[in-house]
């Protein structure tokens, strides 16, 4: 697996390339798009400019009003204005001038101003926008000095204006060369910053992530005591909080364990030693022979074979070893079936096993399964029940779906431990009182059929009232 690089240095490196995108930005924009961008504000100008005029004209404005218009204007946006009455029946030269205050339209050739008018009058908007590079009457030193005249005509019954409006562009040469300056001042600036800012979150950021995980070098030991000090941000706090949890469930995990092994060798040893000692007996005392004994030897060599099989199902379910062979059966014949396994419970113990199934439910599920789930779930009633040997096991059926619930009246679960009873080594209570009481794997299998059928399940108990084990499957019409 390649190694990764450190926080510190990934930090770094992303700061360095925003970083190096703000100052490309700013250089596109300051540098590269400066003069085309002053150009086309100066347009813009020289056209909002001619606007003014024209609805001055429009309206009639008179002259007063309008040389204080044209005078506003000049000085406000740093422009020229000339403007033309023709009226009918005067030459095309027969212009009336006014405002000879020094504008540089003043002092163009007549050539120059013809060929502007010329043109706007040969546009279909009447209007022509002009960018040169020439002397237009004043020599300019300044190199990469630029003119821009707009000229736009104006049309009426019986009378023509024509207004006319300059302005300049000044090199920006020397901007330039500062802003170059600028640029790279900002990148030096901009480079310290990202190094005192990288320093900054790494030890804000990084550092704690680094604490927190060599303190979780000793999680799988289930120990994990953070520093208060890595908490400085939530989702550092966040982290302490889900490891202290998860060393706390390693400890109970590896708990379960220990009780796992002491109870499933605890339940292989009793029937060995009942099957060893009733051999051994029946060998020296061959009149001990009996149907009784040999009985005996038979059902403790099915506990035996029935815990090895929880075993090796819970083992196979958890690798995803286990297919489902789904089919179409009745429900509630199963559920009968499978009561009438514990009649002797009835006969010997005293058990009342309650029956609650009002009609056939034919569901689409594992049969072989569904039964596992059902027995376990008695057997777990019958094993808790205490000295209440009351079980009711009944049916509930709601839209399109059946409830199968089994209930007992015995010593129940706490509230803190429901959630664990499903876990393959929890067991609620080791010392309970039926010695046929499995090694606490029961519910481990209950839980990974019912999820591989995707099955809604649960339980509802109360500490000294008993509990109640319930799933729902489709209902297959």
């Amino acid at each position: 697996m390649k190694k990764q690089i450190s926080l510190k240095w990934k930090i770094g490196r992303y700061l360095l390339a925003f970083g190096v995108f703000i100052i490309a930005v700013m250089f596109i924009f300051q540098i590269g798009l400066l003069e085309p961008m002053y150009e086309q504000s100066k347009i813009n100008t020289v056209k909002l400019v001619s606007d003014a005029i024209v609805n001055a004209l429009d309206d009639d404005m008179d002259e007063d009003d309008l040389e204080d218009l044209v005078f506003e204007n000049q000085v406000k946006n740093d422009t020229c204005i000339r403007y033309f009455r023709t009226e009918e029946g005067h030459t095309s030269d027969s212009y009336d001038m006014h405002y000879m205050n020094g504008c540089l339209l003043y002092r163009m050739r007549p050539e120059e101003i013809n060929e502007n008018i010329a043109n706007a009058y040969a546009s279909q908007d009447k209007t022509y926008l002009g960018i040169s590079d020439e002397d237009l009457g004043i020599p300019i030193s300044e190199k990469n000095f630029r003119n821009i005249i707009y000229t736009r005509i104006l049309q009426d019954d019986d009378e023509t204006s024509i207004v006319m409006v300059y302005t300049g562009i000044s090199s920006v040469g020397a901007a330039l060369q500062t802003l170059r300056k600028q640029m790279l001042y900002i990148g030096i600036i901009l480079i310290f910053g990202v190094i005192l800012l990288t320093l900054l979150l790494y030890k804000q950021i990084a550092k704690p992530l680094l604490s927190i995980n060599e303190k979780a070098k000793s999680l799988p030991e289930g120990k994990y005591d953070p520093d208060p000090q890595t908490n400085r941000y939530r989702e550092a706090q966040e982290l302490n909080e889900t490891l202290v949890k998860a060393a706390g469930d390693i400890q109970k995990a590896d708990k379960a364990k220990r009780d796992l092994i002491a109870n499933v060798s605890h339940d292989l040893r009793t029937p060995l030693t009942m099957i060893s000692g009733y051999g051994e007996m029946m060998i020296d005392l061959p009149e001990e022979k009996t149907d009784e004994n040999i009985q005996v030897i038979i059902d403790e060599s099915k506990r035996l074979t029935n815990l090895v099989n929880d075993l090796l199902d819970l083992s196979k379910m958890q690798e995803n070893k286990i297919v489902l062979n789904e089919e179409d059966f009745d429900l509630t014949e199963l559920i009968r079936n499978q009561l009438r396994k514990y009649d002797v419970y009835q006969y010997r113990d005293g058990f009342v096993i309650e029956e609650n199934l009002p009609e056939a439910v034919t569901v689409h599920a594992d049969r072989k399964r569904i039964e596992q789930v059902i027995n376990n779930f008695i057997t777990n009633a019958i094993n808790y029940s205490l000295d209440d040997k009351h079980i009711i096991v009944a049916e509930n059926i709601r839209d399109d779906s059946v409830k199968v619930s089994i209930q007992d009246f015995g010593q129940g679960i706490a509230k803190e431990n429901i959630n664990d009873i499903w876990d393959r080594y929890y067991k609620v209570d080791k010392t309970h009182v039926r010695a046929s009481s499995g090694s606490g794997i029961g519910l481990a299998i209950v839980k990974e059929i019912l999820d591989l059928h995707h099955a809604k399940y649960g339980v509802e108990s109360q500490p000294g009232k008993g509990s109640t084990f319930w799933f729902s499957l489709p209902i297959k019409k």
